[in-house]
């Protein structure tokens, strides 16, 4: 089959596989008018106040007409009221009483109308007699004054300057609302500042972590799968916007829908309204707006890893096709882009919070860095990348020069190449990736999934189609489709494990300190990296967002994902386990949470290094009794590195997989009711915080964990782990809660590792009978 005639083949089978009102912000970010006065005015306390303005050179303060604005009103009273809404650091939209924005129309000519783009945008400076001058972000010219008329000047002067009279309002600038409330000890209510737990140096932390999200898939595969932003310089508006441009009317274009959830058509309404999306059950419309994520963190989130993620078969088969947006395909040039995008998705934040450094998303590099912000009661972000040919690795150098098929030099040319961008990223903030994910590269085989799809994006790519062979895993039940392999074989697995630049790789990461995310790695590329680690002691490992395959039915047709014995391993070897979040409602992290937890008491109740049975007949579906052994980090008389019972979990928000709904587990847990929905858990808040959680709205739409959209978006989370939290046979929400602590201390033992530490004593590394891939 030729390339063009798969190319055509994958876009048809993915076609074919179709199976209010505006809100108060929340007034975290900025004194009231009470307790700010106009000498205390910076240039970034001015986000989300309203103010009067007031020229310099006429002493007049703007009032509206119907076309524009004029320094005429002789007193505060009667000027017109503006909402400063920050579109980034030092730049704001000014958005009057009447609903509409400073801006200027096709001649050029200052007006107010109800029009939000770029030309609302103004740049504010600050002068030495606290006045301000306003510049266009768009025009490149400052507003100034001419008689009593707002006219564009090239260079500062006296008509160019406002004195900013702060006031009150009752027209915020629209805004998706929190609708968590804090009260102090005597039920006052109080902003959300200074609501969070600040743990000291020590003292371990309480809250949650998502190891695996993905903020502005949007910037990627393309840039034409995925609908709306985390955020807009231009607000709600444009961020949750109408996704008719990407996905054609009623959805038409939209190919991810038709073949990853079932959409043949949709509503393509975005704010105020959302129709259809965001819901649970569509993965392809932004569900990470700042808002939602803010809320999530006021409920006790207090780590996230962001994803940066592609797929470049899939953005070019969009591209391809309506409408033709020519977007980023390549995964370096995606990556570098969603970077960008996240640390100005930072200072964005930090702009609606007060200024630089001042906001509650904290991107950062270290361990130290994480308990830092977090005792300033803030939420620390990671970053990392899943994307399917990272650093365009698709040849095997250290192979290929070992079989006699290239030179040293074109190795070392290809090994330095790889490790040029590896640094590159490293010093842009990433600290984990995947070597490893869809298709097979350069490092090693993937995963087989389910379907024919990823097969022929593999063969796009690499020229091969997955080649399955037998699997012996017996907890492997998915069969390859077209195979050419025993009709009695029970699995398939993909026949390629880890290369020697996939081994060569792994130790450059280890010589970096940074993570290697192990999901996604076929099981000959998961045992090979699983048998480096063990023999270097290497304690920076994850499954950022898996399945347990011990919980599934022969009927699921489960495939190369992990199980318990090397989830033990991983464990053993100070690494952690993140469970899907929708797996979380089927038992895997309580499955997880077990097996963690009786490692521990192991651990702790032994002098010598030992092995144990947990008993529970619930995971011996396919084998097992499996050993459990004891890990060094517990019994090395040092408590700051050891396992906690702390289990996070992957959202994969934004990626291919839907966030949580409850249509055949409802009966497993109870309605959440809003009524007396308090603090989600012990420990979140500071001494005498107390919260009450309502139901989350955005623009028209009030939503509700309980009802048909499940865990519709982001903000939902809390909402999600209340639920949770109904049922202990299901979920141990104490292992939820001390999740951010516990990747913390994985992060920490990772960046300890050296010759000395671990031990490299091998008696005190005992291994199982039940590994068995040995």
């Amino acid at each position: 089959m030729k390339r063009k005639e798969v190319f055509f083949l994958l876009a048809m089978l993915l076609v074919e596989t179709s199976v209010g009102g505006f809100a108060y912000p929340s007034n975290c970010y900025a004194a009231t008018a009470e307790t700010e006065s106009s000498s205390e005015q910076s240039i970034y306390s001015l986000a989300n106040h309203y103010f009067k303005i007031k020229s310099i050179s006429n002493g007049k303060y703007l009032l509206g007409n119907k076309a524009g604005y004029e320094a005429q009103a002789d007193a505060a009273d009667s000027g017109m009221t503006f909402y400063f809404k920050a579109s980034d650091l030092r730049e704001y939209i000014l958005f009057d009483q009447d609903s509409k924005y400073l801006t200027y129309n096709t001649f050029n000519a200052i007006v107010r109308n109800t029009t939000l783009s770029d030309k609302t945008r103004f740049k504010v400076e600050q002068y030495e007699d606290n006045s301000f001058s306003f510049y266009s972000y768009v025009k490149k010219k400052y507003v100034g004054i001419k008689g009593t008329s707002l006219v564009w000047k090239d260079n500062v002067d006296d008509t160019c300057r406002f004195e900013l009279e702060l006031t009150e309002g009752n027209n915020p600038f629209p805004e998706a609302d929190i609708n968590i409330y804090f009260y102090d000890g005597d039920g006052n209510p109080i902003t959300t500042s200074n609501v969070m737990a600040r743990p000291s140096s020590g003292e371990n932390i309480i809250g949650t972590a998502d190891t695996h999200a993905h903020l502005c898939h949007n910037k990627g595969s393309g840039e034409v799968v995925f609908n709306g932003d985390a955020f807009s310089p231009l607000g709600i508006a444009d961020a949750l916007n109408d996704c008719t441009d990407l996905h054609g009317v009623n959805g038409a274009y939209d190919i991810w829908g038709k073949a990853v959830d079932g959409a043949t058509t949709h509503n393509t309404s975005g704010y105020p309204n959302f129709s259809y999306w965001p819901t649970s059950y569509s993965t392809n419309h932004e569900q990470t707006y700042y808002k939602w994520l803010e809320r999530s963190y006021l409920a006790g989130q207090r780590v996230l890893v962001h994803q940066c993620v592609n797929n470049e078969i899939l953005g070019k088969v969009t591209n391809a096709l309506p409408p033709y947006k020519n977007g980023v395909t390549n995964d370096m040039d995606a990556i570098r882009q969603e970077i960008e995008y996240v640390y100005k998705m930072q200072d964005y934040i930090d702009a609606q919070c007060g200024g630089p450094n001042e906001g509650w998303f904290r991107i950062v590099t270290s361990s130290e860095q994480a308990r830092d912000v977090i005792s300033q009661g803030k939420m620390a972000v990671f970053l990392g990348i899943e994307v399917d040919t990272i650093f365009g690795a698709d040849t095997d150098f250290v192979g290929k020069y070992n079989a006699g098929e290239i030179t040293e030099e074109e190795m070392n040319t290809g090994l330095e190449n790889i490790e040029k961008q590896l640094d590159e990223v490293y010093d842009l903030g990433i600290r984990s990736f995947y070597m490893i994910h869809a298709l097979n590269n350069g490092f090693g085989g993937c995963q087989l999934y389910q379907g024919e799809i990823f097969s022929i994006m593999n063969y796009l790519k690499t020229s091969d189609f997955y080649q399955p062979e037998v699997s012996t895993n017996p907890r492997v039940f998915y069969k390859q489709p077209k195979a050419d392999l025993p009709e009695d074989a029970r699995g398939h697995a993909n026949v390629e494990g880890l290369t020697e630049t996939g081994k060569w790789m792994i130790h450059q990461m280890i010589n970096r300190h940074m993570i290697i995310e192990l999901d996604h790695m076929s099981d000959k590329s998961l045992n090979d990296t699983l048998d480096i680690v063990w023999e270097e002691k290497y304690p920076g490992i994850i499954c950022s967002h898996t399945r347990i395959l011990d919980m599934f039915n022969p009927e699921d047709e489960a495939w190369e994902q992990l199980d318990i014995p090397r989830m033990i391993k991983i464990y053993q070897l100070g690494g952690i386990i993140s469970p899907m979040m929708w797996e979380t409602t089927t038992g895997h992290q309580r499955c997880a949470t077990d097996y963690l937890e009786y490692m521990i008491e192991l651990s702790n109740n032994s002098e010598t290094p030992t092995t144990g049975i947990l008993d529970n007949q619930n995971y011996f579906k396919y084998d097992g009794p499996y050993e459990v052994p004891t890990t060094w980090y517990n019994m090395n008389d040092d408590e700051s590195d050891d396992m906690i019972l702390g289990i996070p979990y992957g959202s994969d928000v934004n990626g291919a997989c839907m966030l949580p709904n409850f249509d055949k587990v409802q009966e497993s847990f109870d309605t959440v009711d809003y009524d007396t929905f308090t603090d989600l858990y012990p420990g979140i808040y500071a001494d005498g915080v107390t919260a009450k959680v309502n139901k989350q709205t955005t623009g028209n739409v009030t939503f509700d964990v309980n009802g048909d959209r499940g865990v519709a978006h982001y903000g939902l989370v809390p909402d999600f782990w209340k639920k949770m939290s109904t049922n202990s046979d299901i979920v141990d929400i104490n292992a939820t809660f001390n999740s951010a602590e516990a990747y913390i201390r994985m992060i920490e033992r990772a960046e300890k590792y050296s010759d000395t530490y671990p031990s490299r004593d091998e008696s005190q590394w005992i291994t199982t009978s039940t590994e068995y891939w040995h």
